[in-house]
């Protein structure tokens, strides 16, 4: 029987040998930290978009054949998963909980531009390699607005003002713009669910993100681990939720996480942020 996905329709240098070792230490409790939001984060793109109340959301149905799944890792994934949830479910989501408690919401928003703005040049060099550079133009001119005028990004006048809507995209994307398939599922420790596409497309973002080069450690493992925290925390319950109402929570997530790949990889065509601009 075909698996159906149910979604939104509209939804849219310091070296080590000169550290302390403490400081060693420090580092890495803090590179633990960010890299264990980054799995929360991949493992809630998915949970995004499934409604938490049907009856009162727009839906599409779209179904997949279970072979359609290339999970040939399928024992260590499991192992991996099981690994992800008991470190998501005891330590990243209830920080996440509290950072949604103790901060208002205009805190959070603010937060949220901040490092939205401080990662343009990820989305303006991808939209340039996608030869759109319409949106690159748009990226830039973004950037410097809320840089300036904004605050160092923490306010958003390039959309409340000038209607210069926030367009990301990443080097992931870009693969897929020239045809890359997402090879092999895996899910990575830490990292959660993860393909050898989004994988390369991860590290090619880290590589033109501002923070690494204008910080030293443990200055840099502690602002992306606040990003990666910021950036799930309002949808850490979803993963709760989903996990508990799911017979199976490694299959739920494996396949809402692969039918976000064929979904994208089916629509492509009619998916106008990856199209060139037509002048």
């Amino acid at each position: 029987m075909p698996l159906l996905e149910i979604t939104r329709l509209h939804t849219a240098g310091q070296t080590l040998r000169k550290q302390p070792v403490y400081g060693l230490f420090h580092s890495f409790r803090l590179a633990l930290v960010f890299l264990l939001a980054i799995g929360v984060s991949s493992a809630l793109i998915a949970a995004e978009t499934a409604p938490s109340n049907l009856s009162d959301d727009e839906i599409t149905v779209v179904s997949y054949e279970p072979s359609e799944f290339n999970d040939p890792l399928i024992g260590f994934n499991r192992a991996m998963f099981a690994f992800n949830d008991f470190s998501y479910r005891y330590a990243l989501i209830p920080i996440a909980k509290t950072y949604r408690y103790i901060a208002p919401q205009p805190v959070q928003n603010g937060v949220s531009n901040v490092f939205s703005n401080i990662k343009a040049p990820i989305h303006i060099v991808n939209y340039l390699l996608q030869w759109q550079p319409s949106k690159a133009g748009t990226s830039t001119a973004r950037f410097l607005i809320n840089t300036t005028i904004g605050i160092a990004g923490i306010f958003d006048p390039a959309e409340a003002w000038f209607s210069l809507a926030k367009e990301e995209t990443g080097f992931s994307d870009t693969l897929a713009h020239y045809g890359t398939g997402y090879g092999t599922y895996i899910v990575l420790p830490f990292l959660g669910p993860a393909d050898l596409r989004s994988g390369t497309g991860m590290v090619a973002d880290y590589l033109l993100n501002p923070v690494p080069y204008l910080t030293e450690q443990p200055d840099t493992s502690v602002i992306m681990a606040a990003d990666a925290l910021q950036n799930f925390a309002p949808t850490a319950e979803k993963y709760e939720t989903l996990r508990d109402e799911s017979d199976d929570p490694y299959l739920f997530f494996r396949n809402m996480y692969l039918q976000g790949l064929l979904r994208d990889q089916q629509f492509k065509d009619s998916d106008t942020n990856l199209q060139p601009d037509s002048q």
